[in-house]
């Protein structure tokens, strides 16, 4: 019975580690640990991809351009605040 449930612990590990292996692939859904997307630069794609955006939102946050505040997504009504409060701490807005 340990046996199997060693085999079941080991099975569950293996399983988790390819799955978060995906993740941290370049031109994955999820950006590198500790980088942030920028706002005024990154496609439309690209915020649908990293942020989860649909692409309407995506779209708009293009058209607005160029945001000298993450805070004016929500000052433009870009976005209503509720994705805005999902995004913040995973974006920027500086140039380079």
């Amino acid at each position: 019975m340990k046996v199997l449930s060693l085999l079941g612990a080991v099975g569950a590990g293996i399983f988790a580690a390819a799955w978060l292996g995906h993740w941290q692939r370049p031109g994955s859904a999820v950006p590198p640990r500790g980088r942030l997307l920028n706002i005024n630069e990154a496609s439309q794609q690209e915020l649908m991809r990293f942020l989860g955006l649909d692409s309407e939102t995506a779209e708009r946050i293009v058209e607005h351009r160029p945001y000298p505040s993450k805070l004016d997504l929500l000052g433009r009504m870009v976005v209503p605040e509720e994705i805005y409060l999902s995004i913040k701490d995973r974006i920027a807005y500086k140039a380079g």
